[in-house]
């Protein structure tokens, strides 16, 4: 008997040890959620459904996002646009609109580099990056409001179809406030428990598994396509194509190497798998690899950060020219003397 009065004494502070250890653990598990709920980790925000940033958009069943009005958009724009008003009133001058990324809008890059030499076509652009769901929302909306550029340019290079692999078009949403929001990809199993557990959906994102294709590499897009980006791509194109043709305003998808391609080598994958798509959905392309990986000096071609030098920006205003006179447009429009030189 005082045997077995041992043991059991023995097991009871066990049990004890064990109650207080989870109880601890539970507590702890508590003060997180709760803290995350208080204070939420930046990169999680966008994916709560409670997320209160402030922003211009709603929710849209096409692009996942749009302005909420025309009001909020030149509200969001409000310098650039200024500069622009004459483009939405009557007899507006003749004008190419551009869309990409800062290798279009940062100061010196294309937009700047063609409003320089051709003076006789104005340069409709918006001097921001903006992924490709908001591009594609903004020319919905500004052709809807009056813009008629004699061409659309819709530049893209595989870190613009890169974000394509962290969020779909499905994914994309606004939040209560406006801003910019996700859907998360959720596990098959416990996928509750991530979308209402703050520490799980913390645990999730700091992962990089809450994305559409996750911890993908973008610069796998020069080798191969993922046939789950192809399916974004294409949706991309058959909307711009569908805007394009209700305004009845022509679209060159302009597809821009990037460095590795220009300079170590890479292949092409990328610029082959969209034209393809893109000529299918009857939107023309302009793709200037060989004018690129064909020039001779090619560190002449950038400046430190990897975006386009003046030859650069030159070389790619002549190519898309050269296009454009080849299709049997803008014959009005001359080079200057000696470019892209």
């Amino acid at each position: 008997m005082g045997a077995v009065s041992k043991l059991t004494g023995y097991g009871r502070p066990r049990r004890q040890v064990a109650l207080g250890f989870a109880m601890a653990m539970l507590a702890l598990l508590a003060i997180g959620e709760v803290g995350l709920r208080i204070v939420p980790p930046r990169a999680v925000q966008p994916y709560l459904p409670d997320d209160e940033r402030p922003g211009p958009f709603r929710s849209d069943p096409v692009y996942g996002v749009q302005y909420k009005s025309w009001d909020a958009f030149r509200e969001d724009y409000a310098e650039p646009l200024k500069l622009q008003e004459k483009l939405f009133q009557p007899n507006p001058p003749k004008t190419w609109a551009m869309f990409g990324s800062s290798f279009v809008h940062a100061p010196e890059m294309l937009a700047d580099t063609t409003r320089k030499h051709i003076p006789n076509r104005h340069v409709f652009n918006l001097g921001r990056n903006e992924t490709v769901y908001v591009r594609s929302a903004q020319i919905d909306l500004l052709l809807g409001h009056g813009l008629k550029p004699e061409r659309i340019v819709f530049a893209l290079m595989p870190l613009d179809v890169a974000v394509l692999a962290k969020q779909s078009f499905a994914m994309v949403k606004a939040a209560p406030g406006g801003a910019m929001a996700f859907e998360p990809r959720l596990p098959p199993v416990g996928g509750m428990i991530v979308r209402n557990s703050r520490l799980a959906l913390s645990g999730w994102v700091r992962a990089d598994l809450q994305n559409h294709i996750p911890n993908y590499n973008p610069s796998a897009m020069t080798r191969r396509m993922d046939l789950r980006l192809v399916a974004e791509v294409d949706y991309l194109f058959a909307r711009i194509a569908e805007v394009a043709a209700r305004h009845h305003i022509p679209v060159t998808v302009l597809l821009i190497p990037n460095h590795e391609q220009i300079t170590k080598g890479a292949e092409f994958v990328f610029q082959d798998e969209l034209t393809r798509i893109a000529t299918e959905k009857g939107l023309n392309v302009l793709d200037v690899r060989d004018a690129f990986r064909s020039y001779p000096d090619k560190p002449a071609l950038f400046i430190p950060d990897k975006h386009f030098s003046e030859l650069g920006n030159r070389i790619l205003l002549s190519e898309f020219v050269r296009h454009l006179h080849a299709l049997g447009e803008a014959k009005d429009v001359q080079l200057p003397e000696g470019f892209p030189g």
